[in-house]
């Protein structure tokens, strides 16, 4: 989580309109969703309010980094909801996190990027108002792990892009010497070849 801009911290202190707003990237398409009620105009795309239905946790942000993910929860009587969400698999899906003030006519005044992860879990309960939580692990939480999320190679390319060779071309051109562009050299050997 960055820290907040000197502007937006003036805005919640003088009209302390907040809200956050929430973009989830889903396989279908992005699901834009905000905190307050009806609909506003963000980013040149229309968001749709959640109202009381909606929360958003507490966003972690510590000198210790001992973060938990963040919790996005919507309560609803839908079952088109339920059934989207079921289709849509929202797991390793990204995830942006907004905090926007709204002036008098709850129009957007200033807003910042809080927190930019990925779905890891998705637990729903059914019920007469059925619950969705949704768990998002921020930077701070892939701090946390860092090596983890630093480890790439070509099984976790093609695990996320299967077509992508990438990587198994990179481990066979270290493998070989490769030629110049100039005749009878080589990169990354001294060896030469005969020269005329």
């Amino acid at each position: 989580m960055e820290s907040l801009s000197a502007s937006l911290l003036t805005d919640l202190a003088t009209s302390g309109r907040a809200r956050f707003f929430v973009r989830l990237a889903f396989k279908s398409g992005d699901v834009l969703l905000h905190t307050g009620v009806g609909e506003r105009r963000f980013a040149n795309l229309t968001w749709h309010g959640v109202g009381m239905l909606g929360t958003v946790s507490e966003i972690p942000a510590s000198d210790k980094n001992d973060s938990t993910s963040i919790r996005l929860t919507l309560h609803t009587q839908d079952q088109a909801v339920l059934a989207e969400v079921a289709e849509n698999d929202p797991i390793s899906q990204g995830c942006e996190i907004y905090l926007v003030t709204v002036d008098e006519h709850y129009r957007v005044s200033q807003s910042q990027l809080l927190e930019s992860g990925y779905i890891v879990a998705c637990d729903v309960e059914r019920g007469d108002v059925s619950q969705i939580q949704l768990s998002v692990a921020g930077e701070s939480e892939r701090w946390k792990e860092a090596r983890l999320n630093q480890r790439w190679n070509d099984a976790t390319q093609k695990s996320l892009y299967p077509n992508d060779l990438f990587f198994s071309e990179q481990t066979t051109a270290n493998k070989q010497n490769l030629p110049d562009t100039q005749p009878g050299n080589y990169i990354g050997n001294n060896r030469y070849e005969r020269r005329r």
